[in-house]
C-alpha cells in the first residue's frame, strides 16, 4: 500500500494476462492518445505536473496527490538549482513517458541523465519511486509517443525528427521516422520494429495480442516535401492534409522480430487503432479495417450533414461516437454494436464532451464545466449506457488547452482538486 494524505491505493486488481506461458497479475493502464505524461487505469490516472512532478488521481474519490509518501517532502521538481531533487515523485528529462505501476514496481521511460537526446533508457524503480536503476536502453529514440505494459512486455511508439554526428551536433534538423519497440521484462532485451519514415511520419497508436504488436500509423507520401506540406498548410490545412497523407496498419511479430505492413490507405480522416482494428471515416462514410481477415467494411453509421465530434472509443463489442448536425448546437451520441447504432444522449455544444479513455467501468471524459474550465473528468460505463453525463472533475487543464483539442486527448498539468465522492 502507499499512502498519502490520509488515502490508501492498492495498485494490483488481480487482471490476468496469459500468453505463451507468460502471465502477470496487474492493474491495467491505457496511455493517452497525445500525451505520454498521462496513463489511466480503471481505478486511477498517473500524470506529470509542470516541473515533472508525478501524481496520481484516485478515480473513485477524485483525489488528486503527489505521488510522494516521504515525511516533510516539499516535492521540489528538477531545476538548474535542483539536478538532484531527493522527492521520489521527481522524474526530468526531455521526454517523460509510461509512469505505472506494473510487476508491483514503478516503471518509467526518460533520460535523466547527460547522454544525448537520443537515448532513452527503462527504468525500474520500487513501487514508492525510490532506489531507481537504469536496465534497458533504447538507442536512436528521441520522443516516446506511447507505453503500454502488457504480458510482461513494455511496449512503445516513438518518433525521431533531428540527426545527430558523433560528437552531438545537430546535423539535420528534418529526418523524420517513427517505430515502435518491445522490452522484454525477464531479460531487458530491445526489439525494434522496421522504421516508417518521409513528413510528418508518426505512430497514432499501439495494441498488444498473443505476441504481436499492432500500430497505426501516419505520414505524408514520398513526393511530398516540407515546403509542400507548409504551403497546403497555409492554403487549406484539412484539405491538404485529406488528398496526401497515408495511412498505414502494421504487426510486428516479437518472437520472429518481423514488420509487416497490413494496409495503407488514404484519403481518409483520424485512423483509430482500437482492439487492433483500424477505425476511420471517409467522404464516403465510415469505416473498420479487420486486422486478422484484412478486410474492410463500411459501418452503419449515417453521417450525411453531419460531422463527427471527439474520437470514437470502443467497450468490448460497443462502438462509441458523436456527430453534431450542421447548423445545430447538439451533439448526439450513439453505440453501435451488430452493425445496430442506440442513440445515448444529446446535448448542447457547450455541455459536449469527448472520450478520452474507458477503462472497465470508468469512462474519463474532457469537458467543460459549469466554471468554464475546460476539465478531465470521469463518469461510469453504466451511466454513459444510459445517457446520463454528470461527471467528476478530476483535473482543470492549462488555459492554452481549448476544447476543441480533445478530438485526439487533450494533455495538461495544471492541477486542480476535486471534493471526492462516489462514482457517478
Amino acid at each position: 500500500m502507499f499512502g498519502y494524505e490520509g488515502i490508501c491505493f492498492v495498485f494490483s486488481n488481480g487482471t490476468s494476462q496469459k500468453n505463451r506461458n507468460r502471465s502477470t497479475s496487474n492493474t491495467m493502464y491505457t496511455y493517452s492518445n497525445v500525451d505520454p505524461e498521462y496513463n489511466y487505469s480503471e481505478d486511477n490516472v498517473f500524470y506529470f505536473d509542470d516541473s515533472g512532478i508525478l501524481h496520481l488521481i484516485d478515480t473513485a474519490s477524485g483525489k488528486d496527490i503527489v505521488y510522494c509518501d516521504k515525511p516533510n517532502c516539499t516535492h521540489e521538481g528538477y531545476s538548474r538549482t535542483n539536478q538532484n531533487p531527493s522527492c521520489p515523485a521527481a522524474f526530468y528529462g526531455l521526454s517523460k513517458a509510461g509512469a505505472v505501476i506494473y510487476n508491483d514496481h514503478l516503471y518509467f521511460i526518460g533520460n535523466m541523465s547527460d547522454e544525448d537526446m537520443t537515448i532513452q533508457y527503462l527504468y525500474v524503480m520500487d513501487s514508492n519511486g525510490e532506489n531507481r536503476k537504469k536496465t534497458a536502453k533504447l538507442e536512436n529514440v528521441q520522443n516516446v509517443r506511447a507505453v503500454l505494459y502488457r504480458d510482461n512486455y513494455v511496449i512503445g511508439a516513438y518518433s525521431n525528427r533531428v540527426e545527430l554526428n558523433d560528437e552531438g551536433q545537430i546535423i539535420n534538423d528534418d529526418n523524420p521516422e517513427a517505430g515502435i519497440f518491445v522490452i522484454d521484462l525477464d531479460n531487458y532485451k530491445v526489439y525494434m520494429s522496421d522504421k516508417i519514415t518521409s513528413e510528418q511520419a508518426n505512430i497514432m497508436g499501439i495494441y498488444y495480442e498473443d505476441g504481436a504488436v499492432y500500430y497505426s500509423t501516419v505520414r505524408f507520401g514520398d513526393d511530398v516535401t516540407e515546403l509542400m506540406i507548409e504551403e497546403g498548410a497555409t492554403a487549406d490545412a484539412e484539405s491538404f492534409a485529406y488528398d496526401n497523407m497515408l495511412n498505414g496498419i502494421y504487426q510486428y511479430d516479437i518472437a520472429d522480430e518481423k514488420t509487416t505492413c497490413l494496409t495503407e490507405i488514404d484519403h481518409i480522416n483520424n485512423l483509430r487503432l482500437l482492439d487492433g482494428d483500424g477505425y476511420y471515416s471517409s467522404k464516403d462514410g465510415y469505416f473498420v479495417f479487420d486486422t486478422e481477415s484484412r478486410q474492410t467494411r463500411q459501418l452503419p453509421i449515417d453521417a450525411d450533414g453531419k460531422t463527427q465530434y471527439g474520437p470514437l472509443k470502443k467497450s468490448g463489442d460497443f462502438l462509441y461516437y458523436a456527430l453534431s448536425e450542421e447548423n445545430s448546437d447538439e451533439v448526439t451520441y450513439y453505440r453501435l454494436k451488430d452493425d445496430k447504432s442506440e442513440e445515448l444522449m444529446k446535448l448542447s455544444t457547450e455541455k459536449a464532451f469527448g472520450i478520452e479513455n474507458i477503462c472497465g467501468q470508468s469512462v474519463y471524459v474532457n469537458y467543460t464545466d459549469d466554471e468554464g474550465e475546460f476539465s478531465l473528468g470521469v463518469i461510469s460505463l453504466d451511466n454513459l449506457n444510459k445517457g446520463n453525463f454528470n461527471p467528476r472533475k478530476l483535473r482543470c487543464y492549462n488555459e492554452e488547452y481549448e476544447k476543441g483539442c480533445f478530438d485526439s486527448g487533450c494533455s495538461s498539468s495544471h492541477c486542480c482538486y476535486s471534493s471526492g465522492g462516489s462514482l457517478p
